[in-house]
């Protein structure tokens, strides 16, 4: 699990959908500056617009057919390795088992660094 775009922009109860509109990640990929492969997605929940690179499960406002279940169970399972790199980056800096009491500034500077030698210590094998 590596972190591969750190984005911390907004903060406090702003929807996931709605910061993501604002995202640096979201520019990224409609500029195609993200060097991916063209048929490359990234996954979101209901918070977030269905859009050509980014997909979400079906609402379960109605009957879900069988295929509908399946790619809703696949696509939890899949964005199960977004909270597990979260769950081992907290695990990893105890500060983030707590409210951080820093300012916004400095807290943004905290979960970079954290992010960054999380990935060095992975790609270093120092676990």
């Amino acid at each position: 699990y590596n972190f591969t775009c750190i984005d911390i922009g907004s903060y406090g109860s702003n929807s996931d959908g709605g910061i993501f509109a604002k995202s640096a990640l979201k520019r990224a990929i409609e500029e195609n500056t993200l060097q991916t492969p063209t048929d490359s997605v990234i996954l979101g929940d209901d918070a977030f617009p269905l859009l050509p690179y980014l997909m979400k499960p079906y609402a379960r406002r109605k009957q879900l057919t069988e295929r509908e279940k399946i790619y809703n169970y696949r696509h939890c399972r899949a964005r199960r390795i977004v909270e597990n790199g979260f769950g081992i980056l907290s695990s990893r800096f105890r500060i983030f088992r707590r409210p951080i009491t820093l300012t916004p500034e400095n807290t943004i500077h905290l979960v970079k660094a954290a992010c960054a030698l999380h990935n060095w210590i992975r790609k270093n094998g120092k676990e």
